[in-house]
């Protein structure tokens, strides 16, 4: 697994944002392929470095993104 963003700890920008959700996706799709996720409550670097770029990535949206209500009828 090649590491990216080691040297950030928050996202600030909407490019960095976007390139770690590119990043993230690839991690899962990586992780999923060779067996790293198959167990429900795993602890390898997969999920860490998952957990910590999309505790990032979450906490850019919660402080730079505006979503709009559901509306259920």
């Amino acid at each position: 697994m090649d590491k990216k963003f080691e040297d950030i700890t928050s996202i600030d920008d909407r490019q960095t944002f976007d390139d770690a959700n590119v990043y993230v996706d690839a991690l899962i799709d990586e992780a999923t392929a060779n067996g790293s996720l198959d167990e429900q409550y795993a602890v390898n670097e997969y999920t860490r470095e998952i957990g910590r770029v999309g505790g990032m990535c979450a906490d850019y949206e919660r402080k730079h993104m505006k979503f709009k209500h559901l509306k259920f009828k």
